[in-house]
């Protein structure tokens, strides 16, 4: 069979097409490189800034340390002070400095009160009042029923029990 010359494919015709498909699918390809670069130049900017923003938390952090180690050695030497004032011998020559002389029974006034109770006040023991406890529930149903109700009485005086 032969084909009419308006079915046969002529070689220009096919050169033109394949011309045309070449280049669409250049375009194609040089489209989905766009694409590729764009977003691995988006990622590479989320990676930075990410980066970035950690390494600054880092310096904070380091800075935050720094002033809490100095705090704690100012606080360790507020310590030390505060007990060497509170030393035995120092707070004895403290007071011999200002005056102060060690009593002795003789030295020493009492007042009477009349009337003042000399013997302790005696503790009233609390009376334990026994606990009863209820009945536990038989069934289920019993256990929900007593549950909703307790739940409700709670509810009505403005209390729940976070449990």
């Amino acid at each position: 069979m032969m084909a009419t010359p308006e079915e046969k494919v002529r070689p220009r015709q096919t050169r033109e097409l394949a011309r045309r498909l070449g280049l669409l699918t250049r375009a194609q390809a040089a489209a989905g490189w766009a694409v590729i670069i764009i977003l691995s130049a988006l990622l590479g900017v989320i990676y930075l800034n990410q980066a970035s923003k950690i390494a600054t938390i880092g310096r904070r952090v380091q800075r935050e340390q720094a002033n809490l180690d100095e705090l704690k050695r100012q606080n360790a030497d507020l310590e030390r002070l505060i007990a060497e004032a509170q030393a035995l011998d120092r707070l004895d020559a403290e007071a011999v400095r200002l005056g102060f002389i060690p009593s002795t029974p003789g030295d020493i006034d009492y007042i009477a009160i009349p009337n003042y109770p000399s013997e302790p006040a005696t503790e009233n023991p609390k009376e334990e009042i026994p606990v009863v406890l209820p009945e536990p529930p038989e069934t289920v149903w019993e256990a929900i029923s007593l549950a909703v109700k307790d739940l409700g009485i709670d509810l009505t005086r403005g209390e729940i029990d976070e449990r």
